[in-house]
């Protein structure tokens, strides 16, 4: 089924300029959006919900760095080839021969979708839609099999139900964040207010 899958969403690939382009820059726009989008999280001015946002921003770092860091333990333990090492497959970016499962993009852009759905953020629909299309474009373009996707979305959702769970424990670094960003925005702003008066 996993090889199934695979082909007919490769399949896709190499029938059209216009949907090539559009799952290369998809796929390729992970590291930027998922940092953009905890940084939108952080600064988002004006809502009543300001502390509650940052909390969210801060569970979903913390989140992406357990789940990157599982990631890293797994591919040093288990090895399995990705789908351009052992099919002909559509591949349409560069890639390493390192280990298929799990992927790297999917399970990033998965701790920040459960941990928005978790904490029920208004935005938790639109980030897990674009979660799964990552996923899919990792397929189309030729580097992962469903399952890897499928069990970076599984790892991801453990360990955003982790740290959600068990967020009493993480408090004091929380408080730790707040407080640094509060002396930084202080000192920021009583500057602002003296060249002002210049």
């Amino acid at each position: 089924m996993n090889d199934i899958i695979f082909k007919w969403i490769n399949s896709l690939a190499n029938q059209s300029v216009f949907l090539d382009k559009s799952m290369i820059l998809l796929t390729n726009s992970v590291p930027y959006l998922a940092v953009a989008m905890i940084l939108l999280l952080w600064f988002i001015p004006g809502t009543s919900h300001h502390i509650e946002n940052k909390r969210t921003a801060i569970y979903a770092g913390c989140t992406t760095a357990f789940t990157l860091l599982l990631n890293l333990i797994l591919h040093l333990v288990y090895y399995h080839p990705r789908p351009f090492a052992v099919h002909h497959v559509h591949k349409l970016i560069p890639h390493s021969m390192d280990s298929s499962f799990v992927s790297d993009h999917a399970i990033v852009v998965f701790s920040i979708a459960w941990i928005l759905w978790m904490r029920g953020s208004r935005w938790r629909v639109p980030v897990l839609c674009w979660a799964v299309l990552i996923g899919i474009s990792r397929i189309f373009v030729g580097v992962h099999y469903p399952a890897d996707i499928a069990g970076s979305a599984v790892i991801a959702y453990a360990c955003g139900y982790l740290v959600v769970r068990f967020s009493a424990k993480l408090e004091f670094f929380v408080q730790f964040i707040l407080n640094v960003y509060r002396r930084v925005n202080f000192f920021e702003t009583n500057e602002l207010e003296r060249k002002e008066k210049l």
